[in-house]
């Protein structure tokens, strides 16, 4: 039996046909599944951009370290020490000074020997004349004061001097 040479290229022609529509579906699903791919990446792009810019932010704020007042956990302790003398505007005495620093300080807060260790820090700003130290009669220990608390005579200022009691 010989194939009729019309029905071989009639069902050629469907072939075609049928290749021809298969093609064009499978094109237009590719198209689809490449625009859903490129909307993800653009939607991807966008959220790192986002998380690229926060990232910027928390570096930037880690690097200053500052909290709402302009207190830096990154400074010195001396400069710890005259950020909170300045902050109260008024003469302290150490357990006050250890109080308001552990509150900001988990170093200080959790350890062990807080005055011990808070001690080395408060003699550095003495010594480098950061602060000063005053003894005051019937008080135990000293007040630390700012150098512009006092006058001329290196007198307590009387605004301070009422601060003290």
């Amino acid at each position: 039996m010989k194939s009729n040479p019309t029905n071989s290229a009639r069902q050629q022609g469907n072939l075609l046909t049928s290749s021809k529509q298969e093609l064009i579906q499978i094109i237009e699903r590719l198209e689809k599944e490449r625009a859903s791919q490129l909307d993800l990446l653009k939607e991807v792009y966008a959220e790192r951009e986002i998380l690229a810019r926060r990232v910027k932010e928390l570096e930037k704020q880690e690097s200053n370290n500052l909290d709402s007042d302009g207190y830096r956990r990154m400074s010195s302790w001396v400069s710890k020490i005259c950020f909170i003398l300045q902050h109260e505007n008024r003469p302290l005495r150490s357990p006050e000074l250890i109080g308001l620093l552990e509150k900001r300080e988990p170093e200080l807060a959790g350890h062990r020997s807080k005055e011990q260790y808070f001690s080395a820090f408060l003699s550095n700003a003495v010594s480098y004349g950061r602060v000063i130290q005053q003894k005051v009669k019937g008080v135990r220990g000293y007040y630390y004061l700012l150098p512009e608390w006092l006058d001329d005579k290196g007198q307590v200022l009387v605004i301070y001097k009422s601060r003290m009691l």
